[in-house]
């Protein structure tokens, strides 16, 4: 329930975007993951492509040097080398040049059938020399050259033998021996095949994927010097894992992901490695992904802009209605022409204007029945006062006359006949303040003559500023005469009625204060809610005089009634002082 009011305090603008993104979400998401996918996808099959790639390479290499060593071992059955490798010494001149010759040629032709051999060198112990398809016979220092590379060939018993950063593949006939004393036995020959490390880096040059190349074992390495920054890192990520046979690995070069192929050769002893950055793998990839989020981005925008396109739809009658709202809550009944629409705002435009015209005929109606209504009131307290208090009148006129009190009589009489002459103008709906207050004085001084030794009268004077306000006729003698009826009516001796003025921030005061008995909590809360309209009764005098000043002043007018500090009431009456509420 909590929630449900929560949305429903939600913008209509934020509702229809919510809504929107509800709805396309999760196609976003749909296109996300299947986008995911078919880019793992696309990277495994890339992968594998180069996974077979190096694995097809490496192969090659290694029968291609498979076959080498092979036609390297078939020298071991040379007729030539054997004649010159052990009988040497009986061979005429030309039998040892022919057979030096026909030696060559083999050695040559072996050279020329692989791209991978640099030279190939053959020492002859017996000679003391080497045949070699480069060399000369006697060049200096090829024995103690071939004796140490054979050393190492023995040393690590691997087909590649890495010396003097060189690679060679060695054979020594017989087999490699040492005496008894550790001694080097010399063998009849040595056959010598160095490698051409150039060929080799051209080779791993040559993949079609462009990354780095790195083909090693623990003694010697060949690179195409691809990402030389990488190198060191990933043999050593290599190195750290032996054992790799046809694998993609990742590594971790500085700030970049590396794709690390892996492929090994246990006849070779050597590990060949294939790597470059993953963005090279998942760079078109990316691009793809880059265009992806910008589809995404441009359909937020679509989304917000045809949510903005449909609140201005929606939002702009609703403000329209809303202003004309707020225009009849303050009280403009003014028929404003609404725009002439086909739609649904249309129709709701019309029915509200023919909703404010029927408020504003039934306003009328109910103004002009209360007009009437106050108007009776009034003519009826005209009549409740003018004979109970004509009786009164009579009475104490009768008596002044019969005691011989002319001077108080003539006085009576002529205040009683300004009090008659200003309650017969029914013509008059309001008249000045000061006419009123005089009215009011007429009413006291008739009283003081029949409560003169009973009630003590304190009159005060009005402001001269605010003698000729406007005001509704007889609001002020109901609350003089309500004082004498109820307030000090029993009083019979030590009565106190205060009448005075007070003008402040643009609101005139009328206050009526006595000392009578007062009411008890009970009747003053009745009255007070009378007053506020919350009780429906009689109509006494004071509720006649608040609906009236209600009336005529609104907020800025009515009475008040409060319990006074000691005891009785006092009741006040104000009005607003401004010029726009004096006579013409």
């Amino acid at each position: 329930m909590w929630s449900k009011l929560k949305f429903d305090n939600i913008p209509i603008f934020t509702k229809i975007i919510v809504t929107f993104m509800i709805i396309v979400l999760p196609l976003f998401t749909l296109s996300l993951v299947l986008n995911e996918l078919g880019k793992r996808e696309v990277k495994s099959q890339i992968s594998h492509s180069i996974s077979t790639t190096i694995h097809y390479y490496f192969a090659n290499l290694e029968k291609e040097l498979e076959r080498v060593i092979r036609a390297q071992q078939t020298f071991v059955n040379d007729e030539d080398l054997l004649k010159l490798s052990s009988a040497s010494s009986i061979l005429s001149a030309y039998q040892r040049s022919k057979a030096i010759n026909d030696l060559t040629d083999k050695l040559v032709a072996l050279k020329d059938s692989s791209s991978y051999i640099k030279d190939i060198t053959v020492y002859i112990d017996s000679m003391g020399g080497v045949v070699s398809t480069s060399h000369l016979m006697d060049q200096p220092g090829i024995k103690e050259e071939m004796e140490a590379v054979a050393l190492a060939t023995y040393t690590n018993g691997v087909p590649i033998t890495a010396w003097d950063h060189r690679l060679h593949l060695n054979l020594t006939y017989p087999t490699f021996l040492l005496n008894k004393d550790n001694d080097w036995k010399p063998p009849a020959f040595i056959h010598n095949i160095e490698l051409s490390q150039e060929a080799l880096a051209g080779a791993l040059a040559s993949f079609p994927q462009e990354g780095g190349a790195l083909l090693f074992n623990s003694n010697w390495s060949l690179s195409n010097d691809h990402y030389p920054e990488a190198i060191e890192t990933v043999r050593a990520y290599v190195e750290q894992r032996e054992g790799l046979s046809l694998s993609t690995e990742q590594v971790r070069v500085g700030k970049e992901n590396y794709v690390v192929v892996i492929d090994s050769s246990a006849f070779l002893d050597a590990t060949l490695v294939f790597y470059f950055p993953e963005n090279l793998l998942v760079g078109q990839l990316k691009t793809y992904g880059t265009w992806f989020w910008l589809l995404v981005g441009s359909s937020l925008i679509i989304v917000v802009l045809f949510s903005y396109g449909i609140y201005l739809l929606i939002q702009r009658p609703l403000q329209m209605l809303v202003r004309r709202f707020r225009s009849v809550e303050e009280g403009n009944l003014n028929t404003i022409q609404m725009p002439l629409r086909a739609d649904e705002f249309g129709y709701l435009f019309n029915r509200f204007d023919h909703a404010v015209k029927r408020l504003r005929t039934l306003i009328d109606e109910l103004y002009v029945q209360k007009i009437r209504l106050q108007q009776s009131e009034l003519k009826q307290l005209q009549m409740q006062i003018t004979p109970h208090f004509l009786y009164n009148s009579f009475y104490i006129l009768h008596r002044l006359i019969k005691h011989s009190d002319n001077q108080t009589a003539e006085l009576v009489s002529k205040n009683l006949g300004d009090y008659f002459q200003f309650i017969t103008r029914n013509g008059l709906e309001e008249v000045a303040l000061k006419d009123e207050v005089n009215h009011v004085r007429s009413y006291v001084e008739i009283q003081n003559v029949r409560f003169s030794n009973r009630i003590e009268v304190a009159f005060g004077d009005l402001p001269p500023d605010c003698e000729d306000i406007k005001v509704p006729r007889l609001i002020l003698q109901p609350l003089v005469e309500n004082v004498y009826e109820h307030g000090l009516g029993d009083t019979i001796a030590g009565g106190r009625l205060q009448i005075w003025f007070r003008h402040e921030a643009g609101q005139l005061w009328f206050f009526v204060q006595d000392n009578g008995a007062g009411m008890t909590e009970t009747e003053f809360e009745l009255l007070s809610r009378q007053l506020e309209g919350l009780e429906e009764g009689e109509t006494t005098g004071l509720v006649n005089i608040q609906r009236r000043l209600k009336l005529r002043y609104g907020d800025r007018g009515g009475l008040e009634v409060s319990p006074g500090e000691e005891k009785g009431l006092i009741v006040r009456i104000y009005i607003p002082a401004d010029p726009n509420h004096k006579g013409d």
